[in-house]
């Protein structure tokens, strides 16, 4: 009776020593298979190319951007790194068609001429003379209520102006001007900012499950570079990309 105790009692150890290590193995493998399942996920981030594509659709739009009127979340000229900017760029789709089949353009010879006037004769006050596209066509191409920045000299600081009124060759600006004009371009407002856990443009996401996202402008003596930085959330870490787009200024765009 005393060996049956002793063998009950041993074959109880047993058992419980062979629960502790069927548990051990357990957490071992549970680890194991969520440090593979973080590694699949981070892997998966790496391929997906949304954060990419993210990258460059903003690349592609700050290429028309107007480098004065860059400003951070406070309203101020973009001096520092931040997650919030808003900006104007030249609408060249509304200049030249921009492929677009419907648009009808207008040629002088062999030479491809935009769809509004943009060359100032004369400027008084908060009114515009225009030069007319051609000769035979009598119309500057531009309505009310557009959005339009003005080539001064000197240039002076980054200004919007709206179009109030327009006849055949003159156009109505919303403010008087301070500067002598000598073109005028289309241009359209844009935001870019990080909120719900987005990245928007305007009021359209771009990309989600955003950790963080960062625009940085560094001057050189070559000129403007914007650094993006765009971090997405993965079960790891952050998966992150970097990019740059050079800026060019507004006489080089001319």
């Amino acid at each position: 009776m005393f060996l049956d105790s002793k063998r009950s009692a041993f074959s109880l150890f047993e058992v419980s020593v062979g629960i502790v290590i069927l548990g051990l193995i357990g957490l071992v493998c549970s680890s194991m298979l969520l440090d593979i399942s973080k590694h699949i996920a981070y892997t998966q981030a790496k391929n997906d190319s949304t954060a990419l594509t993210a990258l460059l659709k903003i690349e592609n739009l700050l290429e028309s951007v107007i480098i004065e009127s860059l400003q951070d979340s406070n309203g101020k000229a973009l001096s520092a790194p931040s997650s919030h900017i808003s900006f104007y760029t030249i609408q060249q789709d509304l200049l030249f068609g921009g492929g677009d089949k419907n648009v009808q353009s207008l040629m002088q010879g062999n030479t491809l001429l935009p769809k509004f006037s943009i060359e100032i004769l004369h400027s008084y006050q908060n009114t515009l003379t225009l030069h007319p596209l051609t000769n035979n066509h009598n119309s500057t191409g531009w309505s009310n209520g557009m959005t339009a920045y003005l080539i001064s000299r000197p240039q002076g600081d980054f200004t919007s102006f709206r179009i109030t009124a327009t006849t055949s060759n003159t156009l109505t600006l919303d403010k008087p001007l301070t500067h002598t004009p000598l073109a005028i371009l289309p241009i359209t407002h844009h935001t870019l900012s990080v909120y719900d856990n987005a990245l928007w443009l305007d009021s359209v996401p771009l990309i989600y499950d955003v950790e963080s996202f960062e625009i940085t402008p560094l001057s050189f003596s070559q000129g403007i570079l914007l650094e993006l930085h765009l971090c997405v959330k993965t079960p790891n870490k952050p998966f992150c990309q970097t990019r740059g787009i050079w800026l060019d200024s507004i006489v080089e765009f001319l």
